[in-house]
């Protein structure tokens, strides 16, 4: 075994190779739409790749839930497209309040 390779659960990273094609088990993700059907269809699919999954529904929902728990996500995934915040303002939250990638969608 190369001595700069790290094993994960579910993920094998080499130095300089880059990511293979497992996904990260475990990772925490919240994500943020207003359509329930687009929530239930991306929440279905982030479970199939072993990650933890929080759903929210609202945008200012999602800001506190990320405020109250700081280190409880590792990435967003976050509809553009909402009534109560636009998509782009909650990233602008995110991106100075926490150190967290968003994914917007």
């Amino acid at each position: 075994m190369n001595p700069m390779s790290i094993t994960t659960s579910s993920a094998f990273w080499k130095s300089g190779d880059g990511v293979s094609d497992q996904f990260p088990a475990g990772l925490r993700v919240l994500v943020v739409d207003d359509d329930p059907t687009c929530l239930r269809i991306l929440e279905e699919m982030l479970r199939i790749c072993l990650y933890e999954v929080t759903k929210c529904s609202r945008a200012e929902v999602a800001l506190k839930l990320l405020r109250d728990n700081k280190d409880g996500f590792d990435v967003v995934i976050s509809d553009v497209h909402m009534p109560d915040m636009d998509g782009f303002k909650l990233l602008e939250h995110i991106g100075l309040e926490m150190d967290l990638p968003v994914i917007s969608k």
